[in-house]
């Protein structure tokens, strides 16, 4: 980290040249993670991409005409981190974009066995993942799942068949671990998000597609796959205020799949880029390529940002304030330890420290 601080990164968009000097950041945010629990660590790192991201902003670089895909596989693949896709239309179409998952300076290799169309019940019956996992070409490190949507839609969007889903997305899961010949694959499921308009009328498309999600994430937690597998809800991932719980029709291209701005929000989200093992300097790109197309192109993404960004500044302060003080207690604490067990018995009676500590003591018993 030392030595790629004295690095500069560049990012381009269009004619605009945007200079980020992201490295630096890369060892301030390692330094809070080894400083601060890991509840604090997201609190903390989660403002300072905020700001950063504002940051970006205020280069006034032009996304106008911005193509994420003129910078996709930019980069030389490498097998370290290889990503298989499983699965229906969701991670089909996502093949375009994840040998990019972490920024645009690093390419994974991306096998994409993902078909659009089709549901949990042809993958658990036709036994396909473990056709994936015969003919895989790598020792995959990660596979990304997308399952249960079409079963869902071919059926009305039925609730009651959510258990049978749940159920064999479970039995793909297992075919996937007890072919795969990497004994510590990492497999990622975190549904769908809700739809940009009523597909299933009624005004109950949002509250169906997250009850859906509930169920399908209890059974994977349940089942004996649980610890191969990392689940988080992104159902309302792209809710748009007073729009009756359904997404902004910005990320989509039809009222069900992303388009190319909904794969770069979802991938530069914070936990996915911490399930694929993205650096925080890799974090950081993402999140800033995100937020200058999404506030150039949209103003209400920006103000959202700015906003966000402000609040972001604050905690992050009040996370370094914390962090600080807790270093000082800790070492106060190391440094009387040490004092005192440098003394001889008959000194360690005189001090001040030994008296205090046998006082505690009595007081506490």
């Amino acid at each position: 980290l030392l030595d790629r601080c004295h690095h500069l990164y560049y990012l381009h968009f269009t004619d605009t040249t945007v200079l980020i000097s992201h490295n630096y950041s890369a060892l301030i945010l390692s330094s809070i993670h080894s400083i601060t629990t890991v509840s604090h660590q997201t609190t903390i790192m989660k403002s300072i991409y905020t700001a950063l991201s504002l940051l970006l902003l205020s280069t006034g670089a032009s996304a106008k005409d911005y193509d994420y895909s003129d910078y996709i596989n930019a980069a030389e693949p490498t097998e370290e981190g290889s990503i298989l896709l499983l699965g229906d239309s969701w991670a089909a179409i996502a093949g375009d974009y994840a040998a990019n998952i972490c920024g645009l300076s690093n390419s994974r290799l991306v096998t994409n066995d993902a078909k659009s169309g089709t549901t949990a019940a042809q993958w658990a019956e036709g036994e396909t993942a473990v056709g994936s996992m015969e003919k895989a070409e790598y020792d995959y490190e990660y596979v990304w799942l997308s399952l249960g949507g079409n079963d869902f839609l071919d059926n009305k969007c039925d609730i009651d068949i959510s258990e049978e889903v749940a159920a064999n997305i479970v039995t793909v899961i297992g075919h996937i671990v007890d072919n795969s010949p990497n004994e510590d694959i990492k497999i990622l499921y975190f549904g769908y998000s809700v739809p940009s308009d009523d597909v299933c009328g009624n005004g109950i498309t949002a509250q169906l597609f997250e009850e859906q999600g509930a169920i399908i994430f209890e059974a994977i937690k349940a089942s004996a796959y649980a610890d191969y597998v990392t689940t988080f809800d992104i159902s309302e991932m792209f809710v748009k205020w007073g729009n009756g719980g359904l997404s902004d029709s910005y990320y989509y291209y039809d009222e069900i799949h992303l388009n190319q701005m909904g794969y770069l929000h979802l991938f530069s989200s914070y936990k996915v880029q911490r399930f694929f093992g993205c650096s925080a300097a890799q974090t950081i790109e993402l999140k800033g390529i995100s937020a200058v197309v999404e506030g150039k192109d949209n103003p209400s993404h920006l103000a959202g940002t700015v906003i966000t960004a402000l609040l972001g500044l604050v905690m992050g302060v009040i996370g370094l304030v914390l962090a600080v003080n807790f270093i000082k207690r800790k070492l106060a604490m190391r440094n009387s330890s040490a004092k005192v067990d440098l003394l001889e018995p008959d000194e360690r009676a005189e001090t001040g420290d030994y008296v205090v500590v046998k006082e505690e003591k009595a007081v506490m018993a």
